[in-house]
């Protein structure tokens, strides 16, 4: 399923780091539903890109 154009606008807005408030839609309609949609997602990917990873096993500051 292709989304509308809306969500992959919204999904670039996000990666150059525009705010949220910069919708060009009304954020209740069908395609600022969709914009915000693609920004979020966007967000969520690049939160899960950047979250340390777990440190390994037998190596945090309490073991022998």
């Amino acid at each position: 399923m292709a989304h509308p154009m809306a969500y992959y606008n919204g999904r670039a807005a996000r990666r150059q780091n525009t705010s949220k408030l910069a919708c060009p839609f009304t954020p209740v309609t069908y395609l600022g539903s969709w914009w915000l949609a693609g920004w979020n997602d966007m967000d969520i990917e690049l939160e899960t890109q950047t979250r340390a990873a777990p440190p390994a096993p037998d190596t945090g500051p309490i073991a022998a």
